[in-house]
């Protein structure tokens, strides 16, 4: 069995949810987060990945699955129709919800369709951040990087609002950048 290595160059063996669903399963969060390949992350987040990598809002159908997301999400692209609502550029169920029947019948579908081989997805490599510190060190230089940015803008917004209020007591009308 050749094991796979996880690389930036190929999206679905990287560092991201597809990868990780890939191997792990969808909707398996936990393991995802114990797996510590995608550091940071959280449920909701992981969660809202997959709903757009599926291009479909609903992921009961996949729970448990070891399917290629980005694949399917190719799929739901390209269907069409009076009956296919989106919102966000995902499918979304504009009828009732699904009966626990139906999200299994179409579990075993998509099971029986997409499913990779235990083969493939077992020997995927997921990589895990050498140091929690690093990345600790990480999210606090995007911290000041980003104060820095909203620092910038509220002086812009500042200096547009006292722009403004000159104008109205000299009764200039100026055009705003």
């Amino acid at each position: 069995m050749e094991l796979h290595t996880v690389s930036w160059l190929d999206p679905l063996r990287s560092a991201s949810p597809s990868s990780s669903t890939y191997k792990l399963g969808i909707g398996n969060w936990m393991k995802i987060i114990e797996s510590e390949c995608l550091p940071g992350k959280t449920i909701a987040q992981m969660n809202l990945q997959t709903q757009r990598m599926l291009g479909q809002q609903g992921t009961a159908e996949f729970n448990g699955l070891h399917v290629d997301a980005l694949q399917i999400g190719q799929i739901n692209e390209m269907r069409q129709g009076p009956e296919i609502r989106r919102k966000n550029n995902c499918i979304v169920n504009m009828g009732g919800k699904l009966t626990r029947e139906e999200v299994e019948r179409r579990r075993k579908e998509h099971r029986a369709k997409f499913e990779v081989a235990e083969d493939v997805w077992t020997s995927i490599v997921l990589p895990r951040p050498d140091n929690s510190l690093v990345l600790l060190d990480r999210k606090r230089e995007e911290m000041k990087c980003l104060a820095k940015e909203l620092g910038d803008v509220v002086a812009h917004i500042a200096a547009i609002e006292q722009t403004e209020s000159l104008d109205q007591v000299t009764g200039t009308k100026r055009p705003h950048e």
